[in-house]
C-alpha cells in the first residue's frame, strides 16, 4: 500500500512541475500551419507604427501581450512577424539553381573556347537551359515565405502547458 501512495506522489509531484510552461504560437486558423516561440528566445515583429523589423528577446509572455527586456508589445499592435531561419525545400533548391544556371553557361563557354579551340558562339539549346534555372532559381528563393503578415487567418496567441 505504501508502495501505491509513494508512486502515487511521485506522480503528482512531477506533473507540477512540468506545468506553468508558456509559449507564444503563431498559427494560420484553420490549418495546421504554426511556428513557436518559447520565453528565452528572440523574435522579429514590425509594429504598427513601424516599417522596419525589431528584434525582441521574449522574457515572458502574458494572456495578449509580449513582454520584452524593454518593453511590453500586445499582440494586436504586431503587423508582421519575421521566421526563423528555417531552412525550407524552396530556400535550398533556389541558389543551387541560379548557380547550375551560371555553371552550365560557363562550362559551355569554356568548353567551346579551350576544346574547340575557337571563340565563343552562344548555342541556343544550353542559353536556353541556362536562363531557365536562372529563372526557376529566382522563382524559388523569392517563393519560399521569410515573413508573415497579421492579416485575415492568422493571429499569435499564447498557449500554456
Amino acid at each position: 500500500m505504501t508502495h501505491k501512495i509513494l508512486v502515487f506522489a511521485l506522480i503528482v509531484g512531477l506533473s507540477f512541475s512540468a506545468s506553468g510552461q508558456t509559449f507564444l504560437v503563431l498559427e494560420k486558423m484553420g490549418t495546421k500551419k504554426r511556428y513557436e516561440f518559447k520565453q528565452g528566445e528572440q523574435i522579429e515583429v514590425i509594429l504598427d507604427n513601424d516599417d522596419f523589423f525589431t528584434r525582441l528577446t521574449i522574457v515572458n509572455l502574458g494572456d495578449s501581450s509580449i513582454i520584452a527586456v524593454n518593453d511590453t508589445i500586445n499582440f494586436s499592435s504586431v503587423k508582421a512577424v519575421k521566421l526563423r531561419g528555417e531552412k525550407t525545400f524552396l530556400k535550398i533548391a533556389g541558389p543551387s539553381l541560379m548557380l547550375a544556371g551560371v555553371l552550365l553557361f560557363v562550362l559551355d563557354a569554356t568548353n567551346q573556347a579551350v576544346v574547340s579551340g575557337g571563340g565563343y558562339e552562344p548555342s541556343s539549346g544550353v542559353t536556353t537551359a541556362s536562363v531557365a534555372l536562372v529563372g526557376a532559381g529566382a522563382l524559388f528563393t523569392f517563393a519560399g515565405r521569410s515573413k508573415i503578415k497579421m492579416k485575415k487567418w492568422w493571429r499569435l496567441r499564447t498557449v500554456q502547458i
